[in-house]
C-alpha cells in the first residue's frame, strides 16, 4: 500500500471517491507563489486536502489559498492547532518529488527548521494518525500517565511497529493500518502516554479489550454526554 491507500484505510475512507482539491485551485497556488508543487505535495492536496476530520481537526493543512513561504524560505503548508509551530519544505527542496518536511517549533529559546520527516509521504502519513488519535478519527483515546512495561511488550507484539513515522519518544504501532497505537516515552525510556484510534468500532473495541489502561478519554466519553443532555 502507498501512503494515501494507509491513510484511506484508516479514516475508511473510499478508494474511489477524491477528497482533494481541483486542479485548478492548484494551478492558481502555483501561478501565485511561481513555483511548481513536488508531485507528493501536489499528489496530496488532490486526493485528501480537503478531507475535514483527516487535516482540519486538529493540526491543519493550510489550504492552497493560505500557503506562503516563511521569511527562511520554506514552503508553510501545515500549522499546528495553536500556532505553536508550522512545518514546510526547504524552497531549494520543491525541485525533488518528495522531498523531506521541516518543522519549526518556535519557543522562547529558539526558532529553528527542523527535520520532521525524511519525505513528503511520511509526513502526511504521520500527520494522519497523530490528527486520527487526537480526535480526527471517529473512534479514539487517549490515557497520560506511565504505563507498565508488560503493556508496552503486548502493543509490540500484537501490532506492527511502523518505523518510518516513529521517534525514540514517540512510538507508532498499526493492524495494517486498520488502527493505530502510538505511545510516548520519556528519555528514560518510561512509557508515559498511549494515543489509540480507528474507523472501525469492533478494531477500536478490541483495543480497548486488550490493552487494560484506565484510559483517560474515549471518543465514547463524548456520546455518553451528548446522550445525558438529552435526556436533560
Amino acid at each position: 500500500m502507498n501512503y494515501i491507500q494507509k491513510i484511506k484505510r484508516l479514516y475508511g475512507l473510499s478508494e474511489k471517491e477524491n477528497y482533494g482539491f481541483s486542479e485548478a485551485e492548484i494551478l492558481e497556488l502555483e501561478k501565485d507563489l511561481e513555483i511548481t508543487l513536488p508531485i507528493k505535495l501536489k499528489e496530496y492536496y488532490l486526493e485528501l486536502g480537503k478531507e475535514e476530520n483527516l487535516n482540519y481537526v486538529y493540526n491543519r493543512l493550510l489550504k492552497p489559498e493560505e500557503v506562503a513561504f516563511s521569511e527562511e524560505d520554506f514552503l508553510v503548508i501545515y500549522e499546528e492547532n495553536q500556532n505553536v509551530a508550522i512545518w514546510g519544505i526547504k524552497k531549494d527542496d520543491l525541485k525533488l518529488d518528495n522531498p523531506p518536511v521541516y518543522g519549526n517549533y518556535d519557543t522562547i529559546e529558539r526558532s529553528e527548521w527542523e527535520i520532521e520527516t525524511q519525505n513528503t509521504e511520511d509526513f502526511f502519513l504521520f500527520m494522519g494518525v497523530y490528527n486520527g488519535t487526537l480526535g480526527g478519527l471517529q473512534y479514539n483515546g487517549n490515557y497520560i500517565g506511565e504505563i507498565d512495561p508488560s503493556i508496552v511488550k503486548l502493543v509490540e507484539e500484537k501490532w506492527t511497529f511502523v518505523p518510518e513515522i516513529s521517534r525514540d519518544n514517540q512510538k507508532v504501532y498499526t493492524d495494517d493500518f486498520y488502527d493505530v497505537i502510538s505511545l510516548s516515552f520519556d528519555k528514560d525510556n518510561n512509557c508515559t502516554a498511549s494515543f489509540i484510534g480507528s474507523s472501525n468500532q469492533e478494531r477500536f473495541d478490541a483495543i480497548l479489550d486488550i490493552i487494560d489502561i484506565d484510559w483517560s478519554y474515549l471518543s465514547y466519553d463524548d456520546e455518553d454526554y451528548d446522550e445525558e443532555d438529552e435526556e436533560d
